[in-house]
């Protein structure tokens, strides 16, 4: 095998690599709740990010937000 070869070998290898890890790390991230629909067999996983809703329930959280304070957090991405 020349140098060539190998060179590509392995470049692709770790670009193999750093999309499994990319995968994974995204993955540890999420976690699946499988849902069921009553009365058929139905069954649905559905991958729920844990963060967004630890956001969403820090936001529900705070009593009585009022125009302004909604519109800032919608201006900054938290709603």
């Amino acid at each position: 095998m020349s140098f060539e070869t190998i060179k590509v070998l392995f470049l692709s290898l770790m670009v193999a690599a750093l999309c499994v890890g990319f995968y994974l790390l995204g993955r540890s991230h999420a976690e699946v709740k499988i849902v069921k629909e009553k009365g058929e067999e139905i069954i649905k996983e559905v991958e729920v990010i844990k963060y967004v809703e630890q956001k969403k329930a820090e936001i529900w959280s705070k009593p009585n937000a009022s125009d302004a304070e909604l519109v800032s957090l919608f201006m900054q991405g938290e709603l």
